[in-house]
């Protein structure tokens, strides 16, 4: 050991990856490394409390004092904000610091960020509850599956033609459900290149809108189609396109479904051009609306405000696309009123997607 180096152990702390500090029993920091002065400033000695901006609640667990009180070591998650930056989850650990003569005399605190691994955390759960609700969904798919196919057959045997053709009906409506979900995972689970063409928008629109208004009717929704005729040709992902269109519609449905207080429902689906070229897309409905406390979790992955009866793979999916058009889409919504989104596909010349 006496070959050592006589090391400059603040220097040494200084460079940890971590925050160090070194407080007395009045809580206050006495000293911090580099990172701790980075993030936090100088500590001046005063209170982790006043330091940290933490609450009370977390302060009344406190691991500096249980150290000073026991010298032994104590751990702990806190929330902390640091300057400047959004707050961090951090494992805390107190360790006792002693003198020559033995003495308690601080506790040295040492803090390991572990806001990504929450972060990751947080996604594992979501996946979890999605697998869950795709799980749901298929297994209500299928039993709509089994009684229209169980219609049909009934048909068959009675020769009843308008039991077949109602059998049928919902053997092709659960089957579209199916094709549906299975793009929706297709999308989110591989990356994929738009494979932009030249086309006229009101076209895909004008598909997505025949697609759905015999759907829409079965359901006493009204839908309307509202087209802007100087739309021009456009550089548009037409698979794209359509996928945004069917899921904003499938959620404008969805919404007015979901919605018992009004005797009539309202679906429009328009389109304009902006003044810098792009393409505009409106999906309107006077359904449920979004709560205010949900709106700002609607672009994140997973969400969903229906139950068990949704995945949240669908505007996960419409803002991936929009993300690969270098688009952007938005929403506007009352609750009891309805909802808008707009999806804005920017301008984009055919040549440069093939240089």
């Amino acid at each position: 050991m006496s070959d050592l180096p006589n090391y400059d152990w603040k220097r040494m702390l200084d460079a940890l990856p971590c925050y160090v500090t070194l407080q007395d029993r009045g809580l206050r920091i006495l000293w911090s490394n580099n990172l701790h002065r980075q993030h936090f400033g100088s500590p001046k000695e005063k209170t982790c409390r006043k330091i940290y901006k933490i609450s009370a609640s977390q302060c009344s667990e406190c691991i500096v004092k249980k150290t000073f009180e026991d010298g032994k070591i104590h751990s702990r998650e806190l929330l902390l904000t640091p300057r400047n930056q959004p707050r961090v989850s951090v494992i805390a650990h107190s360790s006792p610091f002693y003198d020559e003569l033995n003495r308690l005399v601080g506790v040295i605190v040492t803090s390991v960020n572990i806001t990504s691994v929450k972060e990751i955390q947080k996604q594992l759960i979501m996946v979890g509850q999605t697998v869950a609700g795709m799980a749901h969904s298929i297994k209500n798919i299928m039993m709509g599956l089994d009684g229209g196919i169980y219609i049909v057959n009934s048909g068959i045997k009675i020769n009843d033609q308008k039991e077949i053709k109602d059998g049928w009906e919902i053997v092709l409506l659960n089957f579209e459900k199916l094709s549906h979900l299975v793009k929706d995972i297709l999308y989110c689970s591989r990356e994929r290149e738009p494979n932009f063409k030249l086309i006229n928008p009101n076209t895909v629109v004008t598909e997505v809108f025949n697609l759905f208004k015999d759907l829409a009717a079965r359901y006493s929704i009204e839908i309307r189609l509202d087209l802007d005729p100087t739309l021009e040709l456009a550089v548009v992902d037409p698979e794209g396109l359509h996928t945004v269109l069917t899921n904003l519609v499938t959620n404008a449905m969805d919404a007015c479904k979901m919605d018992l207080w009004k005797d009539t429902h309202l679906l429009e689906i328009r389109t304009r051009k902006g003044l810098d070229g792009s393409v505009i897309i409106e999906v309107a409905d006077n359904g449920l609306g979004i709560d205010k406390d949900l709106k700002h979790h609607v672009f994140e992955d997973f969400f969903t405000s229906k139950g068990d009866k949704g995945t949240g793979l669908g505007l996960m999916v419409t803002q991936k696309i929009m993300k690969e058009h270098g688009g952007n889409i938005t929403f506007r919504s009352r609750p009891s009123q309805g909802t808008t989104f707009v999806a804005t596909f920017p301008h984009r010349d055919l040549e440069s997607n093939h240089s």
